[in-house]
């Protein structure tokens, strides 16, 4: 193969404890990319979002966001799937009946609720004192309950709303047009650039909503600090966590380090 390509998911992967890509990640990825190799974000984050997460000068070769449901490359969009007015509109409701917290994420706007649900948004999203522990251990445990429920729910309604879903942690729910995940989207995009036929890939990830893209690229790498059932569907786990920069040392030693 001629070509190589890093797929690189954002929170538990490249961002840190306070949700940032370091600098001296960001400089790894740029010397990564200068000897030819394409990087590449795949993240089930919105587009909008990501320039706060970043230094400056960062630079990737494309960005496949919000879960695989839409890729850009240079800044251009080469690809776009949406959930149906209805469906979202069905999903709303159900989450309002069982008092669930809920986002939509419009393409090129900030994430949003309807103006209804403000009082119960604003009394999920209040936290405890810092230091009480206890308290916000036991609110993460509770959320975490609720979005169980949620999902016994959904599941059985995946057909009928023609739709897919993935977690990025235990307290959240992400739902996408049927068929639509980090995976395709790298299939799209390796078309796209006509490099599919000889381009050998890797992906970085830590969570559930990793796992398509994990299982389709020829080398599957999981960051040390991700949960057992998803360590065991790399080749090669990092030998640091996102807190210690573990991309930025894969990267440096596959690619940099002879």
């Amino acid at each position: 193969m001629t070509n190589q390509a890093v797929f690189l998911d954002m929170d538990g992967t490249i961002l840190n404890e306070d949700n940032r890509v370091t600098n001296h990640t960001n400089d790894v990825i740029q010397e990564v990319r200068q000897k030819g190799i394409k990087v590449f974000i795949a993240t089930g984050r919105a587009y909008d979002e990501i320039s706060y997460l970043v230094p400056e000068n960062f630079e990737v070769d494309g960005i496949l966001s919000s879960n695989g449901a839409v890729g850009y490359i240079n800044g251009k969009e080469i690809f776009k799937h949406q959930l149906p007015m209805e469906t979202v509109r069905k999903l709303v409701d159900l989450a309002e009946q069982h008092q669930i917290y809920y986002e939509l994420f419009p393409y090129y706007k900030n994430r949003i609720a309807l103006k209804r649900d403000k009082t119960l948004l604003l009394s999920e999203i209040q936290t405890d004192e810092l230091g009480d522990v206890e308290r916000n251990e036991w609110k993460s445990r509770q959320e975490a309950l609720k979005i169980k429920k949620w999902e016994e729910l959904i599941v059985p309604m995946k057909e009928e709303l023609d739709i897919s879903i993935s977690h990025s942690t235990t307290c959240n729910l992400e739902t996408m047009p049927i068929g639509v995940n980090k995976a395709t989207a790298i299939q799209s995009t390796l078309d796209y650039l006509g490099i599919a036929e000889d381009t050998e890939t890797f992906a970085i990830g830590d969570s559930d909503n990793d796992r398509q893209m994990l299982e389709f690229v020829d080398n599957p790498i999981v960051m040390k600090n991700a949960p057992d059932h998803i360590k065991a569907l790399g080749s090669e786990v990092t030998r640091r966590t996102n807190v210690e920069n573990g991309v930025a040392d894969f990267l440096s030693q596959k690619f940099l380090i002879k």
